[in-house]
């Protein structure tokens, strides 16, 4: 399924509105920022205050989760964590000393914790085809947290609540005085974009873009989405992973040889890296390995572990973990699922099952044995399922 279609796309298209998602992916996506106004409500189903404070409850042994920074600094983690001893823990009476100070809270990784965030996680990994991290981050004083500085990846800011002032320097910070910023969160003159960001707005910071975020003097809440996309070098290093079953790449360099001979090696070792590979190599790099992004974590317990590795019965659902590419070798009867930066060989037989499952919605398994009767009985379905099941690349749910 294209994920640009409209059905696949929905989320994205309320999320940039009214800014379309073509209109998006030609103009601005990896190229410049974009700043959207919404409703307060656009993104009050993602986190609240609430939730934060459950949150941070419930898992202050993970110090590495936080940090605290102020004025673009960070502060030293012992001044309000005990990193010693047995059992790390936040003192949560210091850090919100901190951040009465006027301190920055960020909240890593927190896509993993929380179920609203982990499928907007998802959906953009299944769209932009990069893997998705978000952070949180509360501030409450007129002082900035980090310092003026670029990402990495691409970076979208989700306002939740209160306002903050965003400003964008472009691609180069050359001759920016940042003197007053460090002294007194006074941001330097010459940014290309600045704005305060309320409650349901939204802004896209490209990589490498230059940016600076400062509170209001009142509490203020956003996520900040960071999309890795694959580079040139992931592409690289899948030829070269293509080229590794050739036997040239196994042949010790002709140093010694005769130019005669080092020339033809040479055209040799060029044909084989160049075969197969089409005019376009960016959308075979992603049809055939599924991007570099690795699927997130996905346990079926108790069953996974069990010699029967599925429930009984028919009511259970099974999913697709990953995005996956599948070949057909007719000649070994067998099939080739590429997907998650992996390759797994399976029964020719398994192509059907995976056509049945490869719409990403959950699947009962009554009706995949429903789908495929008259070429599989329900006890061979089990079996494939089984063998999906063992290489991590389905789940269960019951």
């Amino acid at each position: 399924m294209d994920p640009r279609s409209d059905s696949t796309s929905a989320w994205l298209s309320a999320l940039l509105a009214p800014v379309s998602v073509d209109e998006f992916l030609s103009r601005y996506w990896l190229k410049q920022h974009l700043f959207c106004r919404g409703s307060a409500e656009r993104f009050s189903g993602l986190l609240s205050w609430t939730t934060l404070n459950e949150l941070l409850e419930h898992h202050w042994r993970e110090t590495y989760r936080f940090r605290l920074a102020c004025q673009g600094r960070d502060l030293e983690p012992a001044s309000y964590a005990d990193l010693d001893g047995f059992t790390p823990r936040i003192r949560a009476k210091d850090v919100t000393d901190h951040l009465r100070r006027g301190a920055t809270l960020s909240f890593d990784a927190i896509d993993e914790l929380h179920g609203p965030l982990t499928r907007l996680a998802e959906s953009f990994e299944a769209f932009f085809r990069g893997g998705t991290k978000i952070n949180i981050y509360a501030g409450w004083r007129a002082l900035h947290g980090l310092d003026l500085h670029r990402d990495n990846q691409e970076i979208f800011i989700l306002q939740l609540d209160g306002p903050k002032r965003w400003l964008l320097y472009g691609f180069s910070v050359d001759g920016v005085d940042r003197n007053e910023l460090r002294s007194h969160s006074v941001p330097p003159a010459g940014a290309v974009l600045d704005q305060i960001l309320q409650p349901g707005d939204l802004l896209y910071i490209p990589r490498g873009c230059y940016h600076v975020a400062v509170p209001m003097n009142e509490p203020a809440l956003h996520l900040t989405l960071g999309v890795k996309n694959p580079r040139g070098m992931d592409l690289v290093l899948w030829m070269v992973e293509r080229l590794r079953a050739r036997d040239v790449a196994d042949r010790d360099l002709p140093y010694l040889a005769g130019a005669a001979e080092r020339l033809r090696y040479s055209q040799t070792l060029r044909n084989a890296l160049l075969e197969g590979l089409d005019a376009d190599l960016v959308e075979q790099y992603f049809s055939e390995t599924g991007s570099n992004l690795k699927p997130r974590p996905s346990f079926s317990l108790p069953w996974s572990a069990t010699p029967d590795l599925l429930p009984p019965g028919r009511d259970f659902l099974i999913t697709l973990n990953v995005r996956c590419q599948l070949v057909v070798n007719a000649d070994a009867g067998s099939v080739e699922l590429r997907g998650g930066g992996r390759r797994c060989r399976f029964p020719r037989s398994m192509q059907w099952i995976i056509e049945q499952l490869d719409e990403g919605a959950p699947l009962p398994i009554g009706r995949l044995i429903e789908a495929v009767a008259g070429r599989l009985d329900e006890g061979m379905v089990r079996m494939l399922i089984g063998m999906l099941l063992k290489q991590g690349l389905v789940a269960i749910h019951v």
